[in-house]
C-alpha cells in the first residue's frame, strides 16, 4: 500500500508516519469570536474525512486541535484589538460568555455535519504555561528578542523563512499597508509577535518573565501540538488563507525550539466563494447552517456538496448548486430507504469496490472519487441489492452522509399522507401550498428532501 499526499510546501509525496501504523494530526481550530460560517467548515469536514480515510486503511488516529479564545488580533500583523475582547465590548457581554456563547455554536455546526471533534482539544488560555516555555527555549537559542510593546521571533536568524513564503521580505512589508501602526522597534518588519505587553486594558493577562501581558496568536499553535502531540507530527490541516502567515510563523518557532522538522505534511483545503466572490459581511453572503435549513435543505447536504470536490480546489457556493447537490444525496437516500429490507450485516462487502474506495483515498484523499466508486456501487447490475446496501454502509465509514439512518425510517400513514398531498401539489405547481405542508412537515419534526420526480422524507 502506498498512499500519495499533496504537502503544500514540497508537493506529493509519499505518505510514511513517523510511528508505525499511526498517525498524528493537528488541526487548527477557530477563534471563537462569531458563528461558523459554512466556509469555515471546509476546513473541518476535510480534516474529518482525512482522519476517517487514514482510519478506514488501518491507521491509527492520535488528533488534537485549538481553540483561539485570546491573543488573535483583528490584524494579521500584530495590529489591533483581540477580535475576543472587541467582540465582547459590541455586544456588552463578558469575553467568557462570548467564548462559551461562539465555541458551543461551532461545535453544534461539526455535529451538524457529521464532524467527529478531535481527541483532544485545548483552549489557547489552557495552555499558557506552555506558550511560555515555549517562548523561553526560543530566547535561550537566540531566536527571541524583547521590544517596549513585547516579544518577537527575529526571522533574520531562521534563513528558510523567505522561502517558505514564497517572496522577499521586503515584498511583505507591514509599514506598508495602509492604516497599519505597527512596532518601529522591531528589527525586521514581518518579526512576529510571540508575547504582547503593551495592552493593559486587557481583561486575560498572565505574569511571565517579559511582563504581565497575552501570548500572541501564532504560538498557541505551536505549543499545543508539542503539548498534545510532541514535537513532530505527521499531518497539520487549515485553510489555505493560512499558509503564509500563522503557518510559516509556526514552522519558524517550532524548528528553531527543537530542530525537528515539526511537520511532514501541510495539507490545506481550497476558500469557499459565494457567488463567485469572496464571503463578507459587507457582501451580506457569509451563510451559517441555519441559512440552509431556512431553505429547506438539509445540512448533511454541505458536507456531500464538499465531498464532491478535491479538497484542495476552491469551490464557489451557490444555492442552485446546493439544491443539485441534494437532489443527488436524496437519490442515494431513497435507493437505501427503498431496499432497506433486503439489508443482511452478513453479506460480504464487495471486494473489488472496496480496492477502488481505498485506492481514492491513496491518492491524496480524492472525494470525488470517492463519490464515483460509491454510485458505480448503486448502478452495477450486476451486483445484488444486498451487496451494494453493505459495501454502502461501509463507504459511510468515511463519507459520514448518514447512510445508516435510511435504514431505520418508519413514517406514519398521516404523514405519509401530507407528503403525498406536497407532491401532487407541486405536480400541480402550486408552490405557496406545497411550502405550507413542507412547513407544517417540518414543524412536526421531519426533513422533506425533493428529488427530480418525488420526494423523501426522514425523522430529524
Amino acid at each position: 500500500m502506498t498512499i500519495k499526499l499533496n504537502d503544500s510546501f514540497s508537493g506529493m509525496k509519499e505518505f510514511i508516519p513517523i510511528e508505525k501504523n499511526k498517525v498524528k494530526i493537528y488541526s487548527c481550530g477557530p477563534t471563537v469570536y462569531s458563528y461558523a460560517s459554512i466556509g469555515n467548515l471546509r476546513t473541518y469536514i476535510f480534516s474529518d474525512v482525512l482522519k476517517k480515510a487514514l482510519a478506514y486503511i488501518g491507521f491509527q488516529i492520535d488528533d488534537a486541535m485549538n481553540i483561539t479564545d485570546v491573543g488573535h488580533l483583528v490584524g494579521d500583523g500584530d495590529e489591533g484589538e483581540d477580535k475576543l475582547q472587541k467582540k465582547s465590548t459590541q455586544e456588552n457581554i463578558s469575553i467568557s460568555d462570548i467564548i462559551d456563547k461562539y465555541t458551543n455554536y461551532f461545535y453544534k455546526s461539526l455535529d451538524d455535519v457529521n464532524v467527529k471533534l478531535p481527541s483532544k482539544i485545548y483552549k489557547a488560555s489552557e495552555t499558557i504555561d506552555t506558550q511560555i516555555e515555549l517562548i523561553k527555549i526560543l530566547f535561550e537559542k537566540g531566536f527571541a528578542y524583547t521590544t517596549s510593546s513585547g516579544v518577537y521571533f527575529d526571522i533574520s536568524k531562521f534563513p528558510e523563512y523567505s522561502k517558505l513564503i514564497n517572496q522577499k521580505g521586503s515584498d511583505q512589508n507591514e509599514h506598508s499597508r495602509k492604516g497599519v501602526v505597527v512596532d518601529r522597534t522591531k528589527k525586521n518588519p514581518q518579526d512576529f509577535r510571540l508575547w504582547q505587553t503593551s495592552y493593559p486594558n486587557h481583561i486575560m493577562q498572565w505574569d511571565s518573565p517579559w511582563g504581565r501581558g497575552f501570548p500572541g496568536w501564532h504560538i498557541e499553535c505551536s505549543a499545543i501540538i508539542y503539548k498534545s502531540l510532541g514535537q513532530s507530527i505527521d499531518i497539520h490541516t487549515g485553510g489555505i488563507d493560512l499558509r503564509n502567515t500563522h503557518s510559516v510563523n509556526e514552522i519558524a518557532q517550532s524548528k528553531s525550539a527543537f530542530n525537528t522538522n515539526f511537520v511532514n505534511f501541510w495539507m490545506y483545503n481550497g476558500i469557499v466563494l459565494a457567488d463567485g466572490v469572496k464571503m463578507a459581511k459587507s457582501l451580506n453572503n457569509i451563510y451559517k447552517l441555519e441559512d440552509l435549513e431556512e431553505r429547506g435543505i438539509k445540512k448533511i447536504s454541505l458536507r456531500y456538496l464538499y465531498l464532491n470536490s478535491h479538497y484542495s480546489v476552491p469551490i464557489n457556493f451557490t444555492f442552485d448548486s446546493l439544491y443539485s447537490i441534494e437532489n443527488a444525496l436524496g437519490k442515494i437516500y431513497n435507493f437505501i430507504s427503498m431496499n432497506k429490507n433486503l439489508y443482511d450485516e452478513n453479506i460480504p462487502i464487495n471486494k473489488d469496490y472496496k480496492k477502488k474506495f481505498i485506492n481514492q483515498i491513496e491518492n491524496n484523499i480524492n472525494t470525488p472519487g470517492l463519490l464515483e466508486v460509491l454510485w458505480n456501487v448503486i448502478r452495477d447490475e450486476n451486483l445484488s441489492i444486498q451487496e451494494k446496501l453493505v459495501t454502502i454502509i461501509d463507504f459511510d465509514r468515511v463519507l459520514s452522509l448518514d447512510f445508516i439512518n435510511y435504514f431505520n425510517i418508519d413514517i406514519p400513514n398521516d404523514i405519509m399522507e401530507l407528503l403525498d398531498k406536497r407532491s401532487q401539489l407541486r405536480k400541480d405547481k402550486k408552490w405557496n401550498e406545497s411550502d405550507i405542508i413542507r412547513n407544517s412537515l417540518v414543524e412536526k419534526g421531519y426533513t422533506v428532501i425533493d428529488l427530480k420526480d418525488s420526494s423523501l422524507i426522514i425523522k430529524k
